[in-house]
């Protein structure tokens, strides 16, 4: 399975919304970041989330997204681990590690509210939760 990350400057972006860079790897693989770089050519949701599947991505990590965009990707059965804030290397180890639910790879204003790593934002809510079901932040 192909792991996209939204990048900026070498860190997740963000903003998913916002961001045009992506990073491809092997989810499985040993290599660390060395993946491939790809620019989105859509700014919609349906076109992004289009693009995506084109490109054989089966997750996405990436920071704050918004429900329509949310809603695009995960119909697409593309798995969303979003909030998500560090540097690409260090999420890459921790997602194949199985660790992207610890609290210094949240969003500032995240934090952790209880089994299940539900996640809260002060100005209205950023859940992440289990991968797939994706976060609720409110643009």
């Amino acid at each position: 399975m192909r792991l996209a990350l939204s990048v900026h400057k070498g860190n997740i972006s963000t903003v998913f919304d916002a961001a045009s860079d992506l990073l491809i790897v092997d989810s499985s693989g040993e290599a660390r970041a060395g993946g491939l770089s790809y620019r989105f050519v859509a700014s919609d949701p349906a076109g992004r989330a289009a693009e995506l599947k084109d490109q054989g991505v089966g997750a996405l990590i990436c920071g704050a997204i918004s429900r329509p965009m949310e809603t695009h990707i995960a119909s697409r059965g593309i798995v969303l681990y979003p909030f998500v804030r560090g540097g690409v290397d260090e999420i890459i180890d921790a997602y194949r590690a199985n660790r992207l639910d610890q609290a210094n790879f949240f969003l500032p204003g995240c934090r952790r509210a209880g089994p299940g790593g539900q996640r809260r934002h002060r100005g209205g809510g950023c859940s992440p939760g289990r991968p797939g079901r994706g976060g609720r932040f409110r643009f």
